[in-house]
C-alpha cells in the first residue's frame, strides 16, 4: 500500500514538475498555471458482472451516490491544450440488489489532458489512480469495516466535459470506467467487480 501511494504521488509530482518545466517556452514566455478546488457528487456502481471469473448468474446492482472533494493544478500548454493534475478524496458506493451495500473512500489522482473546443467548453480525458483509505459493507442493518480485506489499488479511465461559467467558476461532468478488478474478501471468498461512476462537480479557480 505504501509503495503504491508513493508511486502515485511520484507520478503526480513528476507530471506536475514536467508541466511546470514545459510552461517555460523557448523564448522565455510563461504559460498560464492555475490552481483550484473541486467539490461534487459521484453516482457509482459495483459491476460484479465484469469480475473474473464472471458470475454464472448475472448480478443485479443499484447505483449509489457519494461525494468528491479536493484540489487541482492546471498548466496551459497552448491556446487550446492544458495538462491537469487533481488530488481528490472520493467516496464511491454500490449495492447488490436486495443484498450487500458497499461504501469505499479513496485518495484519487486523475492525470488529465484538457482540450478547449470553444471558449467555454472543453473535453478532458486520462487515467485515474485510486488508493483505498477505508471500505465498509452493510447487510441486514449491520455495517462492517472491510478495509484490510479489500483490494487497495485502483486504476481507471475517465473522460468528460467542462463548462466555464466565468473566469473563476466552472462545472464538469465525467464518466469513469474501472480497469482493474477490485477484490472483496481477499482473505476469505473473493468477489470481484469493476467500478463505474458518473461524476458532476463544481470548480473554483484561483
Amino acid at each position: 500500500m505504501k509503495q503504491y501511494l508513493l508511486t502515485c504521488l511520484l507520478a503526480g509530482g513528476t507530471l506536475a514538475a514536467s508541466a511546470q518545466a514545459a510552461a517555460e517556452a523557448p523564448l522565455g514566455r510563461k504559460l498560464p498555471v492555475s490552481f483550484g478546488l473541486r467539490l461534487g457528487l459521484n453516482y457509482s456502481n459495483t459491476n460484479f458482472n465484469m469480475g473474473e471469473p464472471k458470475p454464472t448468474v448475472p448480478v443485479e446492482t443499484n447505483w449509489k451516490p457519494g461525494f468528491v472533494v479536493g484540489a487541482l493544478v492546471e498548466v496551459g500548454l497552448g491556446e487550446h491544450l492544458a495538462l491537469r493534475q487533481e488530488y481528490l478524496y472520493t467516496q464511491q458506493s454500490g449495492e447488490i440488489r436486495n443484498g450487500m451495500r458497499y461504501q469505499m473512500q479513496y485518495l484519487t489522482l486523475p492525470l488529465l489532458l484538457k482540450y478547449r473546443v470553444v471558449p467555454r467548453l472543453a473535453v478532458v480525458a486520462g487515467p485515474q489512480f485510486d488508493l483505498l483509505l477505508k471500505a465498509q459493507q452493510e447487510a441486514n442493518g449491520q455495517t462492517t469495516t472491510t478495509t484490510h480485506d479489500t483490494e487497495e489499488r485502483g486504476l481507471g479511465a475517465t473522460a468528460g466535459l467542462e463548462l466555464a461559467l466565468g473566469q473563476h467558476l466552472g462545472l464538469s461532468a465525467r464518466y469513469l470506467q474501472g480497469l482493474n478488478h477490485v477484490g472483496i474478501g481477499q482473505r476469505s471468498a473473493v468477489q470481484e467487480f469493476k467500478w463505474q461512476s458518473v461524476q458532476v462537480a463544481a470548480e473554483v479557480r484561483f
